[in-house]
């Protein structure tokens, strides 16, 4: 089925608009259990709605720093946000538009399986002997390399 939500390949609709095709997308949706074309649909529209198309900067829940977020991402994005979806199916039933599509946003991209948290792992790939909480400090390296 296809999402019609885009004028054109490099144009997203007006905010309002998506808002609204993702909760008319929801509304449609029989039930998030069960495989229908409605669900497959539920997942573009989530795709082309909530997930980055430009890079941007989101500060993981939990964290006090921001990290970039590129649309390299938007996988992580929509898995978390339909992963949310699945698990709050009856309250997300009951948002209006915008809050729902606010909901949505803030768990794909500030949420622990989202964007922010990913790209956060990803800058922090390879690091070793760092306990879980115990903050990171990036020192400028003196004449002789050493911090």
């Amino acid at each position: 089925m296809n999402s019609n939500l885009t004028n054109s390949a490099n144009q997203r609709p007006r905010a309002d608009d998506r808002t609204r095709s993702l909760w008319q997308a929801l509304r449609d949706c029989p039930l998030l259990s069960s495989k229908t074309p409605e669900r497959d649909h539920l997942w573009l529209v989530v795709m082309e709605t909530v997930c980055t198309w430009t890079s941007t900067r989101a500060v993981p829940y939990g964290s006090t720093t921001p990290v970039e977020i590129t649309p390299d991402y938007a996988h992580d994005e929509a898995i978390s946000a339909m992963d949310w979806l699945h698990t709050n199916e009856v309250r997300a039933r009951t948002l209006d538009p915008d809050h729902l599509y606010a909901a949505l946003r803030a768990v794909a991209t500030r949420g622990s399986h989202g964007s922010a948290r990913a790209a956060q792992l990803d800058l922090l790939h390879g690091m070793t002997d760092v306990p879980p909480g115990d903050p990171v400090r990036w020192l400028p390296l003196d004449e002789d390399g050493a911090a």
